[in-house]
């Protein structure tokens, strides 16, 4: 669908639409780049009831997405994430409960993040929701599955405290199927039933030696003992085998627990391994020793104990069901590893047995089967199912998109409304930005945060990343490009005129072979200097219209203490100043109204001269450094705005010295005493003639 301005009428950005739950991530950003931490917060956590834990241990597919990834390295989005939502202003927010309860009780089996998702928005409908878990503790697999140097216990348990205040009941240590059948439930008066059982139970190898000797564990079981505070004993050489995050995780804390020698067998390359990237290389970095394209044909012992698994290398062959290629044996490759343990870690499948007369499982695997995938209803009236007990082992954002979906589903199930499509996260598509846009655009590199040294991760299991600092976010949340938020042109307005054309930085505006101007969402990074330069108006720009820096300078002014002199400061949100100088300002330079604006570069003099009309002794601007400008070239046009400006001034009888313009210096401007000397030269000048 098009509209007047030819634009597509609705631009969803990559990272959004890569979601699985459809976070807003391009919109969070922008409130962090804006010291907006709370909003920001706030963004995520209306649609996510786990931020904390996504933003440790999401795969972020969001991030692959990522329109800066096709320049450089994509926003940190999970990192930001975090940031936006560990912080003291995440504190205060409490879901909106309905005024009215529906009267119906849902039941939910399982509080893993599905269960967790969808109890949450169910009490948000109105339901009445009683969590049914077979463990004496909530969180499924995020509470005995990761391991607290990737997820801390009291970081879970802070999510679930939130997530349980909504009045949702909790019935921890009984299992569906043995202390209670399913048919009770709806006999106690449930009138819906959630499935979010989780894939607790590990698969075998299948291989000679796995079911008879001495230091064969399970992955599941190890890392339950792991995150219980078993401390399980572990051998001096350990071999983990498989390829994802349960392998990985494993390994690492296999070494967390005093392996000298932790080897990873994968049969595969590392381009088909499902852990995420990232836990492979800081796996690799703590000295886990991975071997490729290997499988273990037997594990061999020695009284009874294991001493070692032998191996075969593999080739790759075509790709299988599962889209990766297939790994084919070498002839005579064979080898033996010796080690005196082995973790096998190879998948998980749900504990679904006790459902095998209520609900359809599917032969392999034991999965649940939803019969609709839009509102994940089974075979059974009234019983839906999510997570990993229908797709397998899958991801905890995955699990939240399921236990969302399916409160949905419950919702329309128990109104008795016809279905409709659910909106859900999807592959994104690739959209590419052009070449030349890509080499004009100016590059910052990925930030990195912050990690514990090897020698103190070993020690014990202290979570390894910290928490991004706030001068690290807000240059990371800037390095976004803004996708579907730049221009849009009205060609009812437009006279073809060219002169976007001639002043995009980028070179983005194309003209037709009619002479139509156009503007791809896509590639444009919301300067905003062809909206401003427009001598017809016929742009706008979604991010911060023109006509909002007017009406914030406004607004601000009316509501200063109108001191004497009372100063208008537009700075540029690009620059290097926390929301504590914001503050700052605001307290202890009172005589100054601070407009932050997204990038000087949208400053044009009607904007300074409206500044005086509303009360302003003086305006002073005040642009990023140079090095963290990503539009330097068009510096030279805020010089000449206020060249401008200052000759109009000369004509309505006010002192040029009225405007400056300080490049803000590395320590940011009130540490660098800048402000205090553009007071001082103000206040010799006295009141605005102009002020009323």
């Amino acid at each position: 669908m098009k509209t007047k301005d030819n634009t597509l009428a609705t631009c969803c950005p990559p990272c959004k639409a890569a979601c699985p739950i459809l976070t807003d991530a391009r919109g969070y950003i922008q409130l962090i780049a804006e010291r907006k931490y709370e909003e920001a917060f706030v963004s995520i956590r209306k649609l996510n009831p786990l931020p904390r834990v996504c933003g440790r241990i999401c795969t972020h597919p969001c991030e692959a997405a990522c329109k800066r990834g096709q320049v450089e390295g994509p926003i940190a989005i999970a990192a930001l994430k975090r940031f936006a939502s560990d912080g003291p202003w995440a504190g205060g927010y409490k879901a909106a409960l309905p005024q009215t309860s529906s009267g119906q009780k849902v039941a939910v089996v399982g509080s893993g993040p599905a269960g967790l998702a969808a109890a949450h928005d169910l009490a948000l409908l109105g339901y009445a929701v009683t969590i049914f878990e077979a463990l004496p503790v909530l969180g499924g697999m995020l509470r005995v599955g990761v391991p607290a140097y990737r997820l801390p216990q009291a970081v879970l348990e802070d999510e679930i405290r939130a997530i349980l205040s909504l009045g949702i009941q909790v019935k921890t240590g009984v299992r569906v199927g043995a202390q209670i059948q399913l048919a009770d439930l709806f006999d106690q008066g449930y009138k819906a039933v959630f499935l979010a059982v989780g894939a607790h139970e590990d698969r075998k190898l299948g291989i000679a030696g796995e079911d008879d000797l001495e230091g064969v564990a399970s992955a599941v079981a190890f890392l339950r003992k792991v995150n219980q505070g078993q401390h399980p004993k572990v051998g001096a050489n350990v071999a983990v085998i498989g390829g994802g995050n349960t392998a990985v995780d494993s390994a690492r804390s296999a070494l967390r627990l005093g392996a000298r020698q932790v080897h990873m067998l994968y049969r595969r390359s590392l381009e088909e391994m499902t852990a995420a990237r990232e836990e492979i290389e800081e796996a690799i970095h703590e000295g886990v020793h991975v071997a490729y394209l290997t499988s273990p044909v037997e594990v061999v012992g020695d009284g009874g104990k294991v001493s070692g698994v032998k191996c075969v290398r593999n080739d790759l062959g075509e790709s299988d069901a599962s889209g990766r290629r297939s790994p084919i044996p070498v002839p005579g490759s064979e080898f033996t590893l010796n080690v005196d343990m082995v973790i096998v870690a190879i998948g998980q499948a749900p504990e679904s047995s006790f459902l095998e007369k209520d609900v359809e499982i599917s032969g392999r695997g034991k999965r649940i089967v939803a019969k609709n995938r839009d509102t994940l209803a089974t075979s059974h009236p009234g019983v839906f199912a999510g997570g990993d007990a229908v797709t397998g082992p899958a991801t905890a954002v995955a699990a939240i998109a399921a236990g969302k979906k399916a409160a949905w589903g419950i919702d329309l199930y128990l109104k008795e409304k016809s279905e409709l499509l659910v909106e859900s996260g999807r592959e994104a598509e690739p959209q590419r930005i052009s070449g030349p846009v890509i080499e004009k655009t100016a590059k910052f590199s990925r930030t990195q945060g912050t990690s514990l040294p090897v020698s103190n991760r070993l020690r014990g299991f202290d979570e390894v990343v910290s928490v991004f600092s706030e001068d690290l976010a807000i240059r990371e949340a800037l390095r976004c490009l803004h996708c579907c938020l730049g221009a849009r042109v009205n060609q009812e307005k437009c006279i073809s005129c060219l002169t976007c054309v001639r002043v995009c930085p980028l070179h983005i505006p194309k003209v037709s072979k009619m002479g139509e101007i156009s503007i791809d969402p896509f590639d444009c990074q919301a300067c905003g200097i062809c909206a401003l330069e427009c001598p017809v108006q016929a742009i706008d720009i979604t991010l911060h219209p023109q006509d909002s820096i007017v009406q914030k300078t406004e607004e601000l002014i009316s509501k200063s203490p109108r001191l004497d002199p009372l100063i208008v400061g537009f700075f540029d949100l690009y620059g290097n100043f926390r929301s504590q100088d914001v503050e700052d300002l605001k307290e202890n330079y009172r005589n100054i109204v601070p407009v932050m604006v997204f990038g000087l570069r949208r400053i044009d003099t009607w904007h300074i001269l409206k500044a005086f009309e509303f009360g302003a002794d003086a305006v002073l601007l005040a642009p990023c450094p140079k090095e963290r400008d990503p539009f330097l070239e068009t510096r030279g046009r805020v010089e000449r705005c206020l060249t401008h400006a200052k000759a109009i001034a000369r004509v309505l009888d006010l002192a040029p010295e009225r405007l400056a313009m300080w490049e803000m210096p590395e320590q940011g401007l009130i540490r660098s005493g800048v402000v205090d000397e553009a007071l001082e030269k103000i206040k010799e000048l006295g009141p605005s003639p102009l002020r009323g």
